[in-house]
Formats: C-alpha cells, structure tokens, sequence
C-alpha cells in the first residue's frame, strides 16, 4: 500500500516537465485506480490530473494515459476520454478506443456493485496481462454467452410456474363468468393462484441467491407435502406431456426434514420435469415411481424412477453440468440446479442411474437436521 509521502510525490510526478517522468507516474496511477479503491481526495487530484494530461504534447504520454482511464471512477473520465478518442496520433485514438469498449464491458459486468465490477475488471486485466488481449476477448465471449444462457434458462425455470397460474386464473375467469358460478370452486382456483404466487416470488429469490451464494433459511417441513407440491406443479406445466403419464407413490408417512421449502419443491420440480419429458419419447406407457422412505435416524431416501428414454454414458456425466444437455430445449438449470440445492444447501446428495432405452432412476438423500458450523 502506498504512503501519503508517497501518493504525494506521485501527484508531483503527474506534474512534472519530464514526459518520461510524467508517462511513467500515468501508468503508476492506472495501477492504483485498479488495485483498490481511493479516498475521494487522491482519486479527485489523480482525475484532475489525467485530465490536464489529455492534452498533453507527447502522445506517449497521452496514450498513457488512454489506458489510465479505463479504472477511473470520476466524472472527469468522459471529458478526459472525449479528448483523445479523437486523437490526431492513431495509437492514442486506439487505446481510447479499447477504454472504451472495455468500460463497457464493465458496465456489464457490474451488476451487484461498484466493488464487484472493480474486481471483474481487474481480473480481465490480469488475465490479458498473462496471457493477451485474444484470452480476454475469449473470457468476454464465454462470460457472455453464460449470460445469454442463465437469462435463457432463468426464463424456462419461472414459465414452469406461471403456467399453472395462468391455467388457475383462466378456470377463475370461466368460473365466475358462468351463471351458476359456483363460489367453492371459485375460491379454489384462488387459493391455487395465491399459492403460485408465493412461489413464483420465492423462486426469484431463490435465483437471486444462486446467483450470490446466500445461505438458505431453514425450516422443519413434512417430506411428502413438499414431494406432493413439487409433483402438482411439474405436471401442470409445460405442453400436457404429463397428462399420460403414470406416478405410483411408495411414500413413507411422519418423515420431517430441516428444508428450505421453496427450493427443494423447486429441486424436485426439475427432477420430475426431466422425468416427464425423458417419457415422452418412447412408445411404452409413461410411469414415475417416486419413493421416500428413512433409510436411517439420520437420513431420508427419495427416488424418482422413471421408464423413459435414458442416457447414454456420454450424457449421465454431462446431465448434471449447467447448460450441457442431450435434449433440443436444453437441460436448463434443471438436473444441475437439483443438485446443488441438494448437495449445497442441504447437504445431501444427488445420485444418477440411467440405461439407454429403460430408463433413469434419480436417488436424493437428505438428513433430517442440518449440520450448523460453530461459531
């Protein structure tokens, strides 16, 4: 960390007659807007400065500073850079063009605040600095394209939702415009949507957290109602392909567990979805058998096994990796979001069987209380 002697002596540099003297403090003061954040005072003399320096008579110098501005964190960062994006001298108006773009990608990257955008930054400047500009365009594509794909399928997860609320409101919409409406029904179809709702909320927040790693709050829960609630909402979304589908129940009664509701019925959700169109492809009548029993005082084992179309080997060890799917729609968040509620939040485990052709039985174990770290 720099000392105020010695932040001074940089501003004096910043100042100086010598331009070798003055390009080098530039790239010093780049690498302290990047390495940390500044007391507004330094940050406001280092801004002042670059700016003076935009114009100044050694493009060196001015390209220096191009590259400087990019971590700069001021107001004085667009009338600095709209001075040399115009550049007489092509190697200044490149690095300004760089700045720019990479600002951008900053401004992307940005999403939870100025901390973590600072540190996205930094390590796309480390990684070009190791490895070139080709590695950092590289990450920028890949990192883009996992945006595309958690919005893709961050879309998918919600519609799984909404659908049966939308089918909850249109039965409320018949029911009260018939003239022998009739208000039990009525206040079913409420009560139904209500509870889509709640769950629809708790599922954004559940994506919020994935997102940031936020620990789940727990609660004693009733295994079955939480199996029986993830199975009423994967069989009433998507295109009907539940509809002939056949689900036995071999489920143990009184089983509590320590859960978060909301996302292991979203976990189990996706283990049934998977199931129900693993089916849909196959000439065999469709069947589920989902189980749950205590396997110890410790523990609970639940299974879904379904008669679908299996896996080969190449996809049972892709099916559980985010976004790598053998399926046209793509596995979503699916199988890899079960498994790190499970797994994560829960301390369980997520275990696959699959045959090509006859099917695949998934096997989750959780324990009935949560593990809590001392202190």
């Amino acid at each position: 960390m720099m000392a105020a002697d010695e932040h001074q002596t940089l501003l004096e540099d910043l100042g100086s007659e010598n331009w070798l003297q003055v390009r080098d403090a530039v790239e010093t003061a780049g690498d302290l807007l990047s390495s940390r954040p500044l007391d507004d005072e330094l940050a406001e003399q280092i801004a002042e400065r670059l700016f003076v320096l935009s114009g100044h008579a050694k493009w060196e110098v001015r390209k220096a500073v191009a590259h400087a501005l990019l971590y700069l964190r001021h107001d004085r960062f667009h009338a600095a850079i709209s001075r040399i994006i115009e550049d007489e001298n092509s190697w200044v108006r490149e690095a300004a063009r760089k700045t720019l773009q990479r600002r951008t990608e900053l401004t992307r990257a940005d999403m939870h605040s100025e901390d973590h955008g600072d540190l996205v930054l930094g390590l796309l400047g480390e990684l070009e600095a190791r490895h070139g500009v080709h590695a950092r365009k590289a990450a920028m594509r890949i990192a883009g394209q996992l945006h595309n794909n958690f919005v893709r399928e961050a879309y998918h997860e919600i519609v799984k939702v909404i659908s049966p609320l939308d089918a909850a409101l249109a039965n409320l919409e018949t029911g009260l415009a018939s003239p022998i409406s009739d208000p039990a029904r009525n206040l079913s179809h409420v009560r139904r949507a209500r509870k889509r709702v709640v769950m629809l909320t708790d599922m954004l927040e559940n994506l919020r957290d994935f997102t940031t790693n936020a620990p789940a709050r727990f609660t004693s829960e009733d295994l079955l109602s939480v199996i029986r609630d993830a199975e009423e909402v994967a069989l009433s979304c998507g295109s009907g392909d539940g509809d002939r589908l056949v689900i036995h129940h071999e489920l143990e009664t009184g089983l509590r567990i320590e859960a978060n509701r909301s996302r292991l019925i979203q976990a189990f959700i996706n283990i049934i979805v998977n199931a129900i169109e693993a089916c849909t492809d196959t000439d065999r009548r469709a069947e589920l058998t989902i189980s749950a029993h205590g396997q110890s005082c410790a523990h609970a084992i639940i299974t879904f096994a379904d008669n679908g179309k299996g896996m080969g080997e190449e996809a049972l060890k892709d099916c559980v990796q985010l976004y790598a799917s053998g399926k046209p729609s793509g596995m979503g968040f699916g199988l890899p979001l079960a498994k790190k509620i499970i797994e994560i939040d829960h301390q369980g485990t997520l275990s696959i069987k699959s045959r090509q052709d006859k099917g695949t039985t998934v096997t989750v174990i959780l324990p009935f209380e949560q593990l809590r770290l001392e202190g």
